[in-house]
């Protein structure tokens, strides 16, 4: 219990963190734009989002893997929204979505380093 409360807590500061330095904005929301020139990166958001709420987290990071454009931050934001979305879930939402706490901090990093951010002491 306390390890997965360190884990939660180290995976928002870390979000904050990249959202801060990199994106230069403060909240970890990605919201769409609704605009013809980000269709491809809100129709992924959407999807994720489908995902999500159905409780196949598996298949949403799949997807986000598959789909994030590494030389475009509109998918590192994203990426930081859909982990965070993972991250405000319950240890047992997160087990019957087949994830545990310690892959939506690991996910984050490895996302992150997708995109030349790399946050490790």
């Amino acid at each position: 219990m306390l390890k997965d409360d360190y884990m939660a807590r180290d995976t928002d500061v870390l979000a904050k963190t990249i959202v801060r330095l990199v994106l230069g904005k403060e909240e970890t929301d990605y919201t769409p734009t609704g605009l013809e020139a980000d269709a491809k990166a809100d129709g992924l958001w959407f999807a994720l989002d489908q995902h999500i709420k159905a409780g196949d987290f598996n298949a949403a990071e799949d997807l986000l893997y598959e789909q994030a454009e590494e030389d475009d931050l509109r998918y590192l934001s994203i990426a930081v929204d859909f982990y965070m979305h993972l991250n405000s879930c319950t240890d047992q939402e997160l087990q019957a979505g087949g994830f545990s706490r310690e892959e939506v901090g690991d996910g984050l990093r490895d996302m992150a380093r997708r995109f030349g951010v790399d946050l490790t002491l």
